[in-house]
This record gives C-alpha cells, structure tokens and sequence, in this order.
C-alpha cells in the first residue's frame, strides 16, 4: 500500500476485522500477545482476551495533533490516545524496517529483531531478578523456535501471520526496555519547533527564522510516555508567533528555559522557504536587512513548571541561545554579543559569531567567558562541574572541519580540547552529554554544511590520545552507537536517518530524536526537514517511538526528574587570581619546556623566543570582503611581541586578557619552529601553564622548577612599526624598497635587460614595486609563487595539525631564494631585516590587518593604524 500524503510504501497489509482488535494492540504494550491469525504459531500468557473489536485496515500515516484531547466518534480519551500511539509505534517499525531495504515478517528482518532481543536479554544478566530473567530466556526461546520453522518453508513468504509475529515479537521487546529502562515513570519534557535548513550556523539565529517566516512549536511535557501520546501545552497562547529551540531543565526539575525569537506575520516581498534556496536570489527584500533597526533575535525565557510564570531573561538585538544551569543557579549560554562574524559564508548569509557567555539570574549581569573568534555551540555541565562544549576552530586550515569538544571552568577559565580538533574523519562533536554514573560523555557526530544531526557516539575522555605519527586524534576513545550511521560530511557521507538531541539514561540506553530523512543541509543537498520524532534508543540497537507530530521537529527529550548536582565551583579561586594582573587587564602564562612536542623539533634548531599573536574578529559578514591577504577566509592578526625562552625550553610572560591569542617558538634565526592552529584566551588576572607545546598526552611537568618562573613574568618586547596589526605597505614594501627594486623594477622603454655582474643596470624579475594592483601591490601580487601559506582550500587544507618545522618561513622558496650564494652578495640584509621577513613569512603573509574598508586604505598608502575597538 502506498502512503498518499509521503508516497512511501508501508507494506501494511488489511487486518481482518474478526480476529484483529483494538485490544491486540492495548494488551501488546503490556506484554499480553494474543494468538495470530488460524494457521500461524502461537504465543501465549495465558491470558486470554474477554472482548475483541475490529480496527481500521490501515495504519494513518498523518497523525492528528494529540494534544487536542479530542473524542473521535465514541471512543473516550485514553482509548484514543492509546490508539494513536499504537499506530504510530506500528508505522515507525515499518520504517525502520524500509531503512533495510525491508519489511516486518521477513527472515531478515525477525534475524535481526530476535538479534536484538538476545543482546538486550544478554546485558539483563545480573541485573533482573532470576525469576523474571528466566521467563524472558523462555520466551525467547519459543520466539527462535517459531522464527526458524517459518525460515525452513520452502514458500517462504512475509505472510499477514509472519508480520504478526514480528508485531508481537516487537511489542514485547519494546516492554521490555521501557521496564528495564524506567519509561512511563517519568514525565518527558520537550520542545517542537521547525527548523531552518542550511548549516548549522543558521540553525540558531534568528534573522533566519523571520526571513523564512518559519514559526510554530512550543515546549510540551508528554504526561505518559510509553503508554500515551498526551502531551501538556506549556507556551501554548502565551508567547507571541514564533519559534523555539534549545531546551533545558534546572537540577530541581522545577524551571525550564529556552530560546525564543519572535516571527511577526506579515507580507513577505518573495516566496518564503524554510532553507537556503530562498536567500541566494537577489536583490534582498527590505525586511531582509540583517543591519537594519527591526531584526529579531532569539532570547533566552526561564518557565517555572510548578506556577506556570514566564520571563524573559535576555534583551537586545543579540541572538542568546543554548542556555545551561549551573548547580549554582545562574546559565551558561551562548550569545552573539561578543561580536564578529564568520569568516567563511556567503555574502546572502550574515552569519553571527556566538560563543560561551554567562547570566547571573539573580541580577541579570551577563559576562562574556569565551574570547573565541569563531562560533561555539550546546554547553553543558560535567559531572566535576566544568562546561563541556563544541569549538569551531580554525586558524589557518580547514573552515569545514574542527569543531571539536572543549572543556572550561564556569567562569571561563581553562578552555582545552579533549577532542576532534586534530581530526576530519569526524567533522564536528555535537551536543555534548555527560553519562549518569560514569566518566563517559555522549555526542551526536554531525555536519558542518547541515543541521545540528547525525550519530550517537559515545566518548571516553580518559583514552583520548594523538597519534604519535601524525598528530591526529585517535579513535579507540569512541564508539559508534549507531553503526547504521555513518560520520556525516567525512567527506562525503550523508546518511539517510539521523540522531539529535541526545539525553542518556546510562551508557547504554537514551532518549533523542531521530529523524528518517537525508540529513538536511546545504552539503547534502536536502532542502527539507520532514521532522524529528522523540524515541527511546539503546546500543542493542533498540529504537523505539514515544511522540511524533508530523511536521515539527520534536527535539531535546528531557526527563522531568531532579538530578544529582555536579561539583560547584568557587567564582573566584585566590591564589589563581592576581588582582594586580587583573587590574592591568591582563594574564600570566608559563610554559615548562617548550620543546616538548607531540611530533619532535627539528635537529639543530636552538629555541630563542616566543611569539604572541592576536587574532582580529571579522568584522564584516561576507567571505574575503574584504580580503586580508593570499590566503582564503582567513584571520586579520597582529603581531602583540616576542618573550625569551630560557636554556631549559621555560618561558613565562604576561598577555593581554580577553582577547584570542596564538604563540609560536622561534629558532635563533628568527624562523618559526612550532606553531598553533588554534586559539587560547584568559581572564583578567589567570595564571595559567602548560607543559610544552602540544605536548604528548598525558605527561607531567617536571619536579624542579623552571628557570623562567624563577622569575617575574616577562612583559612582552613589541614588534616593529607594521605588525599591529599587519601591514604589508609599512612592515615589508621599504625592505624591498632599499634592496630589491634596484634591480627588482620594470626598465625603461629604451633599455635591455642585464645580466648581473654587467656594466648595465638589471632589471629582474619579478617586479617588486609597491604601486597598487588589484586588492594589493604589485609586489605582493608578484610574490605569490614564493610564499607558503595556510588556508581553508589548495593542498594546505591537509593541514590537521601544525608540523614542526613546516612553517611559513621554513617553507617559502624567498627564504632559500634570499639565502643563495647570488643574494647573500648581492642584497645586504641586516639581521633585523630578515628577522622581520620571516615574521611575516610565519604569519601567514598578510597585506592587510584590519577588515574596516577606510583603514585598508590608508594601510595601502603605507600609514599605521591602530588596533580596531572589536578584539
């Protein structure tokens, strides 16, 4: 039979109204199977039934919304809501099945059910009561019995009694879990929504959602789930038109807080979509006006269950979104409000950077914890208290790729990784979920060009290891729960079926959503988003529906349950506090040895200094506009200074605070040996220290104490005039000038060229003069093939992790070209000379240091211009 509204067959055949009632299917919840139909084996309880009614001979496909509450002919309430579950439930299994390529009743198909059920029986051992583990192991036994005589008929066919065993089969199962995992014991709280399809990046602003005039949903507690699919309307009427997303729930169970962004009805000036196809036509309509005075954004709403009351705890035009309890009562979220962009979208796609932030609920003061440059993503709490979370992270490499798993403190302080950011065989770490009752942390591994989706994986922090070959995170920390799934978008998979939206109950078992569709994203190609249903999932392989509402997503399955509080920490640790630092605004860092590497330095290559860099915040919303030098999508930066490092490979310095940072060790040359690919920050007044630099995992730091910290913290020695930030005109083009473009220039009309050592002038190429061309000079255009650099695209885009000895300076063709025997005689280079030209080389070669159009200018015409106010 074929589905009129998804045109899906369901293989679903007519039940015969004689034998085939609406008590079957009640009694099957609770584990009560009734004989099939005359000819077919039987399984008993002996129970029989007193009544039997006949039912439709199809299961609908479009469910009507089960929070109405509304009787439908003579049946009350609960019979109706009984009957809608049932038919959901029954449905679902057909689709799962048709994941296979399958159907109910066929031998693969009972293979894998009674699969299932001898390895959810299997981790029963120990755990249930004997009596009751041995009624199961009975049963299963009757159930192979009943599989392989159906398996040895030579007319094997799926027959309507063969698709009633696996019904029945199924129904038990599903009691079973639900028993074993508490379903039906709690209330489940839960929010629907619609979701915006692109990347995930506009999954959570709001722009998007008024643009697409994309609005409905609310949050819902489903009342009795497992044996109903009553819902209670929480925001039903009282928010105003508009969408939801990122639910939460309070350790008491007592508040709920989301994100809400207000959709105003109106005239839209062009078809609207709820994707990316409606954004790409231009020119914008005038409500499109991402700059404009009425945009809205989402804002984070606190609702207390026990009275109803709800209140708005975030203003602005700033999108809030992902709010986290703290066991102390304030919220962790994530807000736009640090300011930026990201730095590699669409000039139709103005797409906010929002990272880590804090609200004290009790005041509503808002503090900034995250200085990252890109965007972060779903905080949550660890069993020790600190903020797990995902990082988009990508500082000259890949823009598709890193979005790894960080921790920090509450306040801010201690950001790492822990892992996914030495990898693209996952392409992000999603939604982060610490595991009751053990050290292990559930994620969804998902897609950067899709929506928030894709498989469960389950990670263990304490196996978390590099490669000591390649740098790269290794994977016997992880395990696929979801092996039907593949890792989305590495670099081409995009499964059919994803998961979103995990809760777990323990290691094994879950709550999520799960969606049937292609995972929906721009990278995949699938423009629309048919839903997510909420279910119960466990690693046996177990997926089993509790609500679905054709049309919404149904996402962030919550029990509503007090739970334990984690560790709580201070706000403020003393001896970690300098309030002399603090009051400078700035941090102290040290660094054991810096030679201590994952992957080893170089021979004969003797440390000297470390470089501290700053990365600048895009200010302006479309890829490379505009552009800051050869590499694509890439940082503004300023050169902040250089510390010493000591004999014994110790530095400790002083930084400036809140503001994204990368360091750099440097031979004595002035060439960069390590370098980073990511960004570190630190709150006023933090002390903070590594082992060494990108040390291997674990390793501890040594028993005596380092010579630098023997010391006062180093105050940082600034760069030369062009370096903060960078400009090509005022730190590179007068080297050139005074020894290049000699000889380096275009000759006049009437002249040939020489050859050195002539008694003519030389005229070589290439050019090197600093006129303007194009975005640039002629001089940077022209040094192009004889400069390496980094960048999102070309061969660099392998470039997972940062190689000793493969930096900028090391891997230009203008180091060795000004080191041969004709340059070394030829051109003059003082030390500083060259030591500023491999600065540069080792920052990735920028023209420019600023995004602002006006300041670009006046760079090119060779002026210095002052840090911008966005840091």
């Amino acid at each position: 039979m074929r589905c009129r509204k998804c045109r899906e067959f369901l293989f679903i055949n007519p039940l015969s109204a004689g034998t085939v009632g609406i008590l079957r299917l009640v009694w099957a919840i609770f584990g009560i199977v009734l004989p099939v139909s005359a000819g077919a084996d039987t399984v008993t309880t002996g129970l029989e039934p007193q009544t039997q009614t006949g039912v439709s001979e199809r299961i609908a496909c479009v469910l009507a919304s089960p929070s109405r509450g509304e009787v439908r002919g003579n049946h009350p309430v609960e019979e109706e809501n009984l009957r809608l579950l049932e038919a959901a439930v029954v449905r679902d299994w057909y689709r799962q099945e048709a994941r296979w390529a399958d159907r109910p009743g066929t031998p693969r198909s009972l293979k894998r059910l009674l699969a299932r059920a001898e390895q959810t029986l299997k981790a029963s051992v120990g755990v249930l009561p004997g009596e009751k583990l041995a009624e199961r192991q009975k049963l299963l036994e009757v159930w192979k019995e009943q599989v392989s005589r159906r398996q040895n008929r030579p007319d094997w066919e799926a027959q309507p009694q063969d698709e009633e065993l696996y019904r029945s089969i199924r129904w038990t199962l599903r009691r079973w879990v639900f028993e074993d995992a508490g379903i039906g014991d709690w209330p489940i709280l839960f929010l629907k929504t619609r979701r915006f399809v692109c990347q995930m990046l506009h999954e959570y602003v709001g722009f998007y959602y008024n643009v697409a005039d994309l609005a409905g949903g609310g949050v819902y507690i489903l009342t009795h789930p497992g044996k109903s699919v009553e819902v209670k309307a929480l925001t039903e009427g009282r928010m105003p038109r508009g969408a939801y997303q990122t639910l939460a729930l309070d350790y008491e169970a007592e508040r709920a807080f989301f994100a809400f962004v207000e959709v105003k009805s109106g005239q839209r000036d062009r078809r609207v979509l709820p994707n990316w196809h409606m954004l790409t036509p231009a020119p914008f309509p005038p409500e499109w006006d991402y700059h404009g005075p009425g945009r809205e954004s989402f804002h984070l709403f606190e609702l207390d269950l026990k009275t109803g009351e709800i209140r708005q705890l975030t203003f602005g035009r700033e999108d809030d979104i992902s709010p986290c309890p703290l066991p102390d009562g304030d919220l962790v979220f994530l807000s736009s409000r640090r300011g930026g962009y990201c730095r590699c979208n669409n000039w139709w796609e103005p797409l906010p950077t929002y990272t880590l932030h804090h609200l004290e609920r009790s005041t509503g003061k808002i503090t900034t914890l995250s200085y990252h440059e890109t965007n972060e993503w779903h905080p949550t709490v660890l069993h020790d208290g600190r903020i797990c979370y995902s990082r988009w992270d990508y500082v000259d490499r890949s823009a598709a790729h890193f979005h790894g798993l960080w921790t920090c403190l509450p306040d801010g302080r201690g950001a790492r990784a822990i892992f996914g950011n030495y990898t693209m065989d996952i392409s992000a770490c999603f939604q982060p979920r610490a595991i009751p009752g053990s050290e292990k942390i559930a994620f969804i591994a998902g897609a950067h060009h899709a929506i928030v989706g894709g498989a469960l994986v389950l990670f263990d922090p304490t196996k978390a290891r590099l490669d000591p070959i390649t740098g790269e995170d290794r994977f016997e920390c992880l395990e696929n729960l979801t092996p039907e799934v593949e890792f989305p978008e590495t670099p081409n998979e995009w499964p059919s079926g994803y998961y979103v939206s995990p809760w777990p109950l323990s290691e094994d078992r879950y709550l999520l959503a799960f969606g049937y569709d292609r995972l929906p994203g721009i990278g995949s190609g699938h423009a629309t988003e048919q839903g997510t249903g909420i279910y119960y999932y466990d690693r046996w392989g177990n997926l089993e529906l509790l609500f679905v509402d054709e049309g919404y997503a149904c996402l962030d399955p919550i029990p509503l349950l007090p739970r334990p509080k984690p560790h709580v920490w201070p706000k403020v640790l003393l001896p970690e506090i300098d309030k002399e630092l603090a009051a400078a605004g700035e941090a102290a860092v040290y660094v054991c040895d810096v030679r201590r590497s994952h992957l080893p330095f170089p021979p004969n290559r003797e440390v000297r200094e470390l470089r501290v860099f700053q990365l600048l915040p895009k200010a302006t919303h479309p890829v490379n506009d505009p552009r800051i030098g050869h590499a694509n999508a890439e940082n503004a930066r300023a050169f902040l200074g250089s510390v010493p490092v000591e004999p014994d490979g110790s530095a400790y310095f002083r930084v400036p605070a809140g503001k994204p940072l990368y360091f750099q060790v440097v031979d004595s040359t002035g060439r960069a040996i390590q370098g980073m690919r990511s960004t570190v920050y630190f709150r006023p007044g933090e002390r903070v220290g590594c082992v060494g630099c990108h040390e291997p995992q674990p390793q501890a730091p040594p028993l005596e104490i380092p010579l630098a910290v023997r010391k006062q913290p180093a105050a940082l020695t600034p760069g030369p005039p062009g370096t903060k930030p960078f400009s090509y005109m005022a730190l590179i083009q007068p080297i050139l000038d005074r020894h290049c473009v000699r000889c380096h220039r275009d000759p006049p009309a009437d002249s040939a060229f020489s050859n050195l050592g002539g008694t003519e002038a030389v005229f070589a190429r290439p050019v090197l003069t600093g006129e303007p061309e194009g975005n640039f000079s002629r001089s940077y255009n022209a040094l192009r093939p004889y400069v390496a650099f980094f960048e999102w695209g070309r061969a660099s885009i392998d470039q997972i992790v940062t190689r000793p000895g493969r930096l900028g300076a090391d891997m230009s063709r203008l180091s060795a070209i000004l080191d041969d025997s004709l340059h070394r005689k030829e051109v003059q280079l003082s030390d500083e000379e060259r030591r500023i030209i491999y600065l540069w080389l080792d920052a990735n070669v920028p023209f420019y240091g600023t995004y602002d159009r006006q300041m670009q200018m006046a760079q090119r015409r060779g002026e210095l211009i002052p840090l911008p106010d966005l840091q």
